[in-house]
């Protein structure tokens, strides 16, 4: 198997598309490091968007306050037996 062969089964093997991104935006940071110039533009707007998202969702979460009685343990505990089942 070649070095390119074996690359590109490893990008075959990422489980999703976010671990895909992640690996592409690796290989740009390293080719700007290593001299070659890339536009990083795109990354720029990406993580601006994702701000601007988290940001709006942080005022959600002021505007929509959770109960003060809700347990975040219980549901974490539901929601771990409902993907997992019982782990023994």
């Amino acid at each position: 198997m070649t070095l390119r062969q074996e690359a590109y089964a490893m990008i075959d093997s990422l489980p999703d598309d976010e671990s895909v991104k992640f690996f592409i935006d690796m290989i740009r940071r390293f080719n700007v490091v290593a001299g070659k110039t890339e536009e990083i533009s795109e990354n720029q707007n990406l993580f601006s968007e994702k701000r601007q998202v988290f940001l709006h969702m942080e005022e959600l979460k002021k505007q929509y306050p959770f109960p003060n009685d809700y347990d975040y343990e219980q549901v974490r505990r539901e929601a771990m037996g409902e993907k997992f089942g019982c782990i023994d």
